[in-house]
């Protein structure tokens, strides 16, 4: 089904379409642990990210008030935003820091290291056509698409004359035979949902999340602009601005603990939230470690935490404007093919709107308008028009909505000081993202 635009939608709209030709390519998932606040944060109490609010006002104008997509290590203070909590309505604050650049680049399913560098291998420049139109076609025909994020199948195909240079494979010379995808359902996939797993077109097949918890990482707590060190800043994302507490490449495993007010009692349920700028699918897991044990993939696996109860979109830390849903009941959760094995992950609930290069993704759980399903139409929109689907850095979702869940503290755990670890394994790109938290535990 289509609905007609109105002359001056379509107008307001063409406006956007050159700019977006240019932008759409670059866009990159960001995403961070928004509470317990984690050590990622750690340059949040400096300038500019200190002097940095949204919305624009008196004392805050420019890059102070914009959410930007840092480029070239230069005014990063908005690109990391998150709700500032305050009881106003979108009001945001830069106190995460750069969070949301702790990371690890060109990381696929069956092989033993990322290479810091490639995060679309393979793929990356396909194109999808909607009822064999694209985005600029549909805007000069006034027409909006009435379901952008999961239309019937058939309506939203891949553009074959796009689809000559996939070369789907593990990002390396010589991948593990028996590490292999393990994420077929539709269900549980984000991007591309409508494709036969492992065919040709299948470009998302060897993507973190396609195995939840196998593919490497740079670091457990990420790395400084998702680089290994040394290799200095890249495209579509791998950025960090230096600053007097963090540099680009480091590891975020070296980070200094932060002081916490967070304590959670064993066998407690322990409510959780992270929060994505521009993001890429995918799905993500919390696990625990002891402070005073290396903070590494290997030990984070050996205590995975399971989800409890269902999970939540929450708009400005305001639990009265919270969206339920029931991610078993909806077919989001798994526990199979998972590393470690039986650890339990969630699906990523925000669907993309860049249906043009993702393809079909899913459906909203939150009522969306009109003027967001002309955006993700587009691909494009101006800030906030979508609550609940799209990306936040130069797209219609503001970061001011966090996704919350419950995890379940081990009842026999020793009390003491522990580090909880965030793990996003992405879908859309070779990227995996991470935050580390200091929490304690008592009995």
């Amino acid at each position: 089904r289509q609905r007609k635009t109105t002359k001056m939608e379509a107008k307001g709209i063409m406006l956007l379409v050159g700019v977006l030709c240019v932008l759409i390519p670059n866009v990159d998932g960001h995403g961070a642990l928004s509470f317990p606040r984690p050590r990622n944060a750690i340059d949040g109490h400096l300038s500019p990210w200190s002097n940095w609010q949204y919305p624009c006002d008196s004392s805050h104008q420019g890059t102070n008030c914009s959410i930007t997509f840092c480029e070239d290590g230069k005014n990063c203070q908005g690109s990391c935003s998150i709700s500032a909590h305050s009881g106003i309505p979108n009001e945001l604050n830069a106190s995460n820091g750069q969070a949301c650049y702790w990371f690890s680049n060109g990381c696929t399913v069956g092989c033993d290291e990322c290479d810091g560098t490639n995060n679309h291998w393979g793929h990356g420049f396909q194109r999808f056509l909607y009822d064999g139109m694209s985005s600029i076609e549909l805007l000069k025909k006034n027409i909006t698409i009435t379901d952008p994020w999961n239309p019937k199948p058939g309506l939203m195909l891949l553009d074959k004359s796009t689809a000559k240079g996939l070369n789907i494979t593990p990002n390396c010379n010589n991948p593990n035979p028996d590490i292999k995808p393990t994420i077929c359902d539709p269900k549980l996939r984000t991007m591309n949902t409508q494709v036969e797993c492992g065919s040709p077109e299948d470009f998302y097949y060897y993507s973190p999340w396609r195995a939840p918890g196998a593919a490497p990482v740079i670091d457990a707590c990420g790395s400084a602009g998702g680089r290994h060190p040394g290799q200095g800043i890249g495209g579509a994302g791998a950025q960090f601005e230096n600053s007097s507490v963090a540099k680009m490449g480091d590891k975020g495993s070296n980070l200094p603990p932060l002081p916490t007010e967070t304590v959670w009692k064993a066998g407690s349920a322990a409510e959780v939230g992270w929060t994505v700028t521009a993001h890429h699918g995918g799905g993500y897991a919390y696990r625990l470690a002891p402070a005073e044990e290396p903070l590494t993939e290997e030990t984070f696996r050996k205590m995975p935490l399971d989800f409890v109860g269902p999970s939540w979109l929450r708009w400005d830390g305001d639990k009265s404007t919270q969206v339920t849903f029931d991610p078993v009941e909806k077919g989001w959760q798994t526990n199979v093919g998972t590393v470690p094995k039986g650890s339990t992950w969630r699906k990523m609930p925000i669907p993309t709107i860049l249906w043009e290069r993702e393809g079909p993704s899913f459906e909203p759980v939150c009522e969306e308008s009109e003027e967001c399903r002309a955006a993700a139409t587009r691909g494009y929109g101006k800030a906030g028009v979508c609550r609940c689907s799209g990306h936040s850095n130069g797209g219609p979702l503001l970061p001011n909505v966090e996704m919350v869940d419950n995890v379940q503290i081990p009842s026999n755990l020793a009390p003491g000081k522990y580090v909880l670890q965030f793990r996003w394994d992405c879908e859309e790109t070779d990227q995996i993202w991470a935050s580390c938290a200091d929490v304690t535990i008592t009995n």
